[in-house]
């Protein structure tokens, strides 16, 4: 498969475990949610948060990073609940595959908030449902 049909693969994987269409228990499902629950994965991601607050906090857009930009008032408001998310990606000893897939889609998605050029709070909230599906049982 191209790298770019596997990425659209993934992404409607992803969707389907979200909706609860596809079982993290089995299958395809699982196969996904193992990639998700990994420690690399769980800590790229953490990394890819981490450095989106530290891209929010510089006074200008970097010259040399070729990302959407980052709606810096929203993240710097949320960086303490942003980098928690990061800090919890990282420790906490089980996470389930649907808090990992939003808080990746929170710096991998330029849909997510923190590229939303009016930003009324929903960063903020989606920070909060990928820690509360981080842990969910």
């Amino acid at each position: 498969m191209g790298r770019l049909a596997n990425l659209f693969n993934r992404h409607s994987t992803d969707d389907r475990l979200l909706g609860g269409k596809l079982s993290p228990d089995s299958g395809q499902g699982k196969e996904r949610s193992e990639q998700l629950t990994s420690s690399h994965h769980r800590g790229e991601c953490a990394r890819a948060l981490r450095e989106l607050v530290e891209e929010a906090a510089k006074p200008s857009p970097s010259l040399f990073n070729a990302n959407l930009r980052v709606h810096r008032m929203a993240i710097r408001d949320s960086s303490p609940l942003i980098l928690t998310l990061a800090r919890e990606l990282e420790e906490l000893p089980e996470v389930d595959p649907r808090g990992v897939i939003l808080a990746d889609r929170l710096v991998r998605d330029g849909d997510s908030p923190a590229y939303a050029r009016d930003d009324h709070g929903e960063l903020r909230t989606a920070v909060e449902q990928a820690r509360e599906a981080l842990s969910r049982d």
